[in-house]
This record gives C-alpha cells, structure tokens and sequence, in this order.
C-alpha cells in the first residue's frame, strides 16, 4: 500500500513538473514573392502551427517566436503573416533580422512561464528580388518525401544547396535539375534552390 502511494506522489510531481510543457504541432512557414503586394520589399510569408495538446495542469498562455536563438515575439494566438491584401501587414518587423536563420515556436505555460521544446522548425534562406509570384515558386520537387535521387522541376538553376536540421550547408551542385541525398542520414532536409528567376527553399524528407 505504500508503495502505491508513493508512486502516486510521483506521478502527480511528474505531471506537475512536466504535463503544462506540450510542444506546438505541425509548423509552417512560406515565403514568396508578389510584386506590388504591400509585403515589406514585396517578400511575404506565412507561418502557421497547430495548438499544442490538452494540458493535463496548466494553462497555455501563448506563443514565444524565435528567429535562430533570438526571441522575435510573444504572441497570444495561433500564426503570423504578411501576405496580398494586407495594409499595413501587422508582422513586417518579421524580416527585421540578418538571413538566413531558423524559425522555432514555443509553447508557453501560466504559472512558471515555463516553454515547451520545439520540436520543428522552419528555414528563413533571405529575400526574394524582382520576380513574379507564378515564377519565383518551384513547380515540382519529386520525389518527395524521397529515397535519395531528387528531381527539380524549375528553369535555369544556378545552384541546388543542400542544407541539414540545424542549418550546416552538407551539399551543393551547380547548373543541375537533380540531386542525390541517399548518401546522408535518414531525417529533414532543406533543398534552396538558386535560378536565375530567384531562390526557393524547400523541406525535403529522406527516408
């Protein structure tokens, strides 16, 4: 009976100390490029997340964004944008930071203003210039989620750069419409893609 009771406690301390922590579920970002929105320098962006799951004690208060390790924000609600439409767009001050950097959101709980890990994150490679929205996107990245060969749908590639989870470029081509990953470790990966129309960045998963 003791030790029942005991691990009774336990349990409890460990939902105390741990269950408000739920991280954030299925983050997004995009960016691209429409001339004459009123994106600051026509480079808009949408970043999206699911809330996090059903807290078992606390209360989730919002949102901590950082861009790399810097905290861009704290926010009570669910995204951020700047896209067609919008005048003046509300998250300009998005861009306001040194390219390229990684994109993390974390959940935030009431009563020790305690955040849960990021478990995703979303890559910011720098503005896109002088290019038509029908343009600047990628057509077609196939096959996606991939076995290694990765083939890119796009006109007058300049360069394919290959960059990792935490940012380290770990391969480049040049002048080439495919790629072959299957000598890298199964996980997340990012593919940018530099044309002679603009850059693209994009999550490639290898399996």
């Amino acid at each position: 009976m003791k030790k029942h009771f005991t691990l009774l406690v336990l349990i409890l301390i460990t939902i105390r100390l741990f269950g408000q922590l739920n991280p954030i579920n299925n983050l997004s970002f995009e960016h691209w490029y429409s001339y004459e929105s009123t994106c600051p320098s026509f480079n808009c962006f949408s970043l999206y997340w699911d809330e996090p799951d059903s807290s078992f004690q606390d209360t989730l208060i919002g949102y901590n964004i950082y861009r790399n390790s810097e905290l861009w924000r704290f926010q009570d609600y669910i995204g951020a944008e700047c896209s067609d439409g919008m005048s003046p767009c509300p998250d300009a001050d998005f861009f306001d930071f040194y390219p390229p950097f990684w994109i993390k959101v974390k959940a935030v709980y009431n009563s020790t203003q305690l955040e849960s890990l990021a478990l995703d994150s979303a890559f910011y490679s720098g503005p896109m210039q002088g290019i038509e929205t029908s343009q600047m996107k990628i057509k077609k990245i196939f096959p996606n989620p991939t076995n290694g060969l990765v083939n890119i749908d796009i006109e007058n590639i300049v360069e394919v750069i290959v960059i990792n989870n935490i940012g380290k470029n770990i391969l480049k081509k040049e002048n080439s419409s495919s790629i072959d990953l299957s000598g890298n470790l199964k996980g997340m990966y990012f593919l940018r893609v530099i044309s002679e129309k603009g850059i693209e960045t994009e999550k490639i998963v290898l399996e």
